[in-house]
């Protein structure tokens, strides 16, 4: 038998708890006298990873507060904060429940009820961590989250598949943490199932009119029919493609100095010197220094019209426009444009 045949054969027996303890480890994501906050909304995912938590805490040094959020938008927020404050008691842990206007914020901020709900999470997590110091936020995302991510990306011409962050500093004293991100969705009812743990179920997730909910109820069923390894492989995938990302933009960050100025109202491209750049160099420098609209087709638009030395005025939205001039190539809030490029 061969050492990937033999691996694999391993790997596939592997559960939830295995890869969980093995990620934390081998990653270095947790360690003895780590301060963790929990954010568990009651779903299957978050109830599992502070399950395991708590079993991690067994093993090694560390300090776990779980936060539960009621965003005041389904009636089911109630059970499923009961279910948390009923499994913490259980494991003696400590938790905070906390409730958020959502749909307020939303309204004031002229964004997503998504969109809020992340923000006001985030934020209060971020608070309560520094209020208590506490040096790291746990975030329950699992594999299928990301191999979705991925999917939306790709989708949407993003020109990125680097998926969801594992770790993300937030400032020098406290970081965000996914450590299920490794873990599929089904070894994780797996192990609900095994431990006997309650848990809620989002309704909402089973409707086929959001983006990710078609990915999540379509295309990912149908990958793991052609591949079972299908969300490991995703997920390894993205883990390279962000080590790429952090290496080229750290190098892409360097000659933007020498061919980029940033102003308040206006990006001004040196096209001299950028063009003397290897072509991966370029996109990059110009997904970084774009303004709005960062997919792949208006960054391949734009090089493009440097390459033919295109001077028409390209509208990359409805507050900026693009244009170029002799070696200069331009980015202009349109308050700023004058009549002439209107």
């Amino acid at each position: 038998m061969s050492i990937v045949s033999t691996f694999w054969k391993v790997f596939k027996r592997m559960k939830a708890w295995d890869i969980f303890y093995d990620n934390i480890v081998r990653n270095n994501f947790v360690k003895s006298k780590d301060r963790i906050v929990l954010a568990v909304s009651g779903g299957a995912d978050s109830i599992c990873m502070m399950h395991l938590f708590w079993r991690l805490a067994k093993k090694i040094n560390i300090d776990i507060l779980i936060v539960n959020f009621n965003h005041q938008l389904r009636k089911e927020s109630i059970k499923e904060a009961n279910i948390v404050k009923n499994l913490t008691s259980k494991l003696g842990l400590c938790c905070i429940l906390k409730t958020i206007n959502v749909k307020e914020y939303a309204e004031n901020k002229s964004v997503s009820i998504e969109t809020a709900g992340r923000n006001l999470r985030y934020s209060i997590l971020e608070k309560i961590a520094r209020k208590h110091k506490y040096n790291k936020i746990a975030t329950a995302h699992n594999a299928n989250d990301n191999a979705e991510t991925v999917f939306m990306w790709l989708l949407r011409g993003s020109s990125s598949f680097a998926g969801i962050p594992q770790v993300r500093k937030i400032d020098k004293n406290l970081f965000l943490i996914r450590p299920l991100l490794c873990i599929k969705r089904k070894l994780i009812e797996e192990y609900l199932k095994i431990h006997k743990l309650s848990f809620c179920t989002d309704k909402s997730n089973f409707l086929d009119i959001y983006t990710r909910n078609k990915i999540r109820l379509s295309i990912i069923p149908a990958c793991e029919k052609i591949n079972y390894m299908a969300m490991e492989h995703i997920f390894n995938l993205s883990r390279i493609q962000e080590m790429d990302n952090i290496y080229l933009n750290e190098i892409s960050n360097k000659f933007s100095k020498k061919c980029v100025q940033m102003q308040k109202n206006q990006i001004l491209l040196d096209l001299r010197t950028f063009l003397r750049y290897n072509e991966a160099i370029r996109f990059r420098i110009l997904k970084n220094i774009l303004p709005q609209k960062r997919y792949n087709l208006h960054i391949n638009l734009i090089m493009r019209k440097i390459l033919l030395h295109d001077m028409s005025i390209y509208k990359l939205s409805t507050d900026w426009f693009f244009k170029i001039e002799k070696n200069k190539a331009y980015f202009i809030r349109k308050r700023c444009v004058t009549s002439e490029y209107k």
